[in-house]
């Protein structure tokens, strides 16, 4: 029993790292560099599913053999060496999210770890059920994530355009009251809030007689960057490079996103960068 909570608690803990960056609530700095972290580390930690399988199946067929003791050595050096692979995949997840700190942060916690591995005296989990560890926990975490996380952040899309009604009220109203729009949303407290953990603010720029109001998310590809804008006469345009837009003339920029979404709201647009 104590066993199946571990897993339970384990597979919770991650899959909450995995998708904080759509709960609702405050701003969280940490929210998509934990989402990315945990994601990199699962998604490695696949690698443990045969080695499970295999520990396992040597579990069930050897267990009246004498030898069988030597097997789980030869597999725990196996899932030492995948360990290894997992943390620096984590690792790799933080510096994909501009975590630097927190890449380092890892990989120095996994060279402590490898450095006093002999002495740390921790319960030691029975052989006959490390491979369930090896099993359940990547292949449960993997199949929810893959279930389930671009439709949250479907929801988590939507949500967040509901949130910025209020604020394109204000603009127009604005506009109605002063004949133009507002030159700039600058200022140093944010008074329109996406209400959402992973993003940190709506961007508002003006766009010829019109104007761009965006907000980045959190994708469900990894390694690529998600802006969502809207702009009331479908004039949107992101570019990856801003000195190309003082450089390069208009028409000749290479804005460098591979797709465009158009999304059911009215005037909103998904575009898609590597």
């Amino acid at each position: 029993m104590k066993h199946i909570f571990l897993i339970v608690l384990t597979i919770v803990i991650i899959l909450t790292g995995i998708f904080l960056p759509f709960i609702h609530g405050d701003y969280d700095h940490f929210a998509v560099g934990l989402s990315y972290i945990f994601q990199f580390g699962v998604f490695s930690s696949l690698l443990l599913v045969p080695t499970g399988l295999i520990w396992l199946i040597l579990n069930i067929t050897n267990r009246q053999n004498k030898q069988t003791v030597k097997y789980p050595l030869y597999l725990k050096r196996a899932t030492f060496v995948i360990a290894i692979i997992i943390t620096l995949a984590s690792a790799l997840g933080a510096f994909a999210s501009d975590n630097r700190f927190s890449a380092i942060a890892i990989l120095g916690i996994g060279l402590c770890l490898f450095l006093i591995r002999r002495r740390i005296n921790l319960l030691p989990i029975p052989n006959s059920i490390i491979p369930y560890y090896l099993i359940i926990i990547p292949l449960t975490v993997v199949s929810i994530r893959l279930a389930y996380f671009e439709k949250t952040k479907e929801k988590s899309t939507d949500f967040v355009i509901k949130q910025s009604e209020q604020l394109i009220a204000d603009i127009e109203g604005y506009k109605n009251t002063n004949g133009h729009y507002p030159p700039s949303l600058l200022s140093t407290i944010e008074d329109y809030h996406t209400g959402v953990s992973g993003i940190p603010k709506f961007y508002y720029e003006l766009k010829g007689n019109a104007y761009n109001l965006y907000f980045v998310q959190t994708s469900n590809m990894l390694g690529t960057e998600e802006i969502v804008m809207y702009n009331k006469l479908d004039e949107q345009e992101m570019t990856v490079h801003n000195q190309d837009l003082l450089r390069i003339p208009y028409d000749n920029i290479i804005h460098g996103h591979h797709k465009v979404q158009q999304l059911p709201q009215g005037h909103w647009k998904i575009f898609y960068f590597d």
